[in-house]
Formats: structure tokens, C-alpha cells, sequence
């Protein structure tokens, strides 16, 4: 038998799922996208905002994050957002359109370069496992400001993943950062 082309998987956050394929969706890179946005950009994302009770989708190279609208019951949502997902996969086209990066990644000192390969080796793992994601936006006066996406920007258990699980790490690793801020 073989591997079904989309995985299911419940997050912690009752009002998101992961939805797990077994191709590369984009090279690199996290993308978001909720209802209002310009996804001109997405083919996945047009496709699957047909469904009217979603309410974000986050696209991964390896999975998609959905965010339902809180009203909504996932039992007929799932069956509706595989198909589309497995119509999208076979039809061959890119599920983002990646533009060329003009602008330059800012000037980073040394101790930031050393946050963030401690957010990219040991926390982004951690949070995609429950489909979501974070993005880093700076460290000023000991504090690190980051934003978590996916899953995890509306999780009930966001606040304690960030305060206890990553802020306690950043601490124990990195001397100089005396706490996280939720952006």
C-alpha cells in the first residue's frame, strides 16, 4: 500500500492543522497568508481560500498549517482541504511563485547571528513540529522580540512556549538575553 499524499496531524492549537505532504511545496522559507492578503502570489493559497471557513494558511517546504475560523467543526473541513491539496499536487504547478530577494539581510553583530542560529537549530524544529513557525525581529537592550506564526501566532499555549520554552533556553545558552517579547 502506499503513503497516502496527505498527512493529518492535530496541533496544540484546537483551531489548526498540519497538513503533511511528502513533496516540496517551496525551496526555503515560511509563507502566510490570511483571507484579506494579496496571495496573487500562492496558487495554494488561492485554492485552498476557496474553502470559506479558513482562516489562515501558513506554507512550509514540508507542510501547510491551516487556522479554521474558531466557529468551525474540523470533521467536514478536513476531507475538503485534502482534496484540494491533492488536486494542487498533481496539477504540477508552484505552490509560491518566489520572487528574487532584492533587499540584503541587515547587518547582523555576532551575538544576534549566535540567536538566531539557536532559534534555527533547536527552536524552529520544535515549533514546526506543531506547524508553526516564528520570525526573528531583532535583539535590543536584552531582550529578543520574536513573532510565532502558524499553529502556534493563536495557540492557548503560546504565551508559555514562548515565556518558559524558548525565552529559558535563549537564557540558559546566551547570557545576555534577559528575556523574550511576543511582537
Amino acid at each position: 500500500m502506499s503513503e497516502p499524499l496527505v498527512k493529518v496531524v492535530p496541533t496544540p492549537n484546537p483551531d489548526a492543522y498540519m497538513f503533511r505532504v511528502f513533496e516540496t511545496l517551496v525551496s526555503s522559507g515560511t509563507y502566510e497568508f490570511v483571507p484579506d492578503d494579496d496571495i496573487s502570489m500562492s496558487p495554494l493559497a488561492q485554492k485552498l481560500f476557496e474553502i470559506d471557513e479558513i482562516a489562515l494558511i501558513l506554507i512550509t517546504p514540508r507542510f501547510i498549517t491551516i487556522r479554521k475560523l474558531p466557529e468551525k467543526d474540523w470533521t467536514p473541513l478536513t476531507s475538503r482541504i485534502c482534496e484540494k491539496i491533492v488536486l494542487f499536487l498533481s496539477s504540477s504547478e508552484m505552490a509560491i511563485y518566489e520572487a528574487p530577494k532584492i533587499m540584503s539581510t541587515p547587518e547582523r553583530s555576532p551575538l544576534e547571528q549566535k540567536i538566531i542560529a539557536l532559534l534555527d537549530e533547536e527552536i524552529r524544529p520544535a515549533i514546526a513540529q506543531d506547524g508553526g513557525d516564528l520570525i526573528y525581529h531583532g535583539f535590543e537592550d536584552g531582550i529578543v522580540r520574536l513573532e510565532l506564526i502558524g499553529a502556534c501566532g493563536t495557540c492557548p499555549s503560546s504565551t508559555m512556549t514562548l515565556q518558559h520554552g524558548i525565552q529559558n533556553l535563549l537564557i540558559e545558552e546566551i547570557p545576555e538575553v534577559l528575556a523574550v517579547e511576543s511582537v
